[in-house]
């Protein structure tokens, strides 16, 4: 299930715990999509299994 499904939970309802449960679905959704985008620029950045020592000088 998606946050969007307990946020028209909670429009139906009213009830904060509806409401906490929408918010907890929603920040793991957007947890995974942090990750997702930290992996994209970390790769761009080549801080993914790059060995070199930094020098300072780049």
């Amino acid at each position: 299930m998606n946050s969007t499904f307990f946020w028209n939970e909670f429009l139906k309802s009213g009830k904060i715990s509806d409401y906490l449960q929408y918010r907890q679905h929603l920040s793991f959704e957007s947890a995974k999509e942090d990750a997702v985008l930290e992996e994209k620029y970390a790769s761009e950045h080549r801080r993914i299994g790059d060995n070199r020592e930094y020098n300072g000088r780049e």
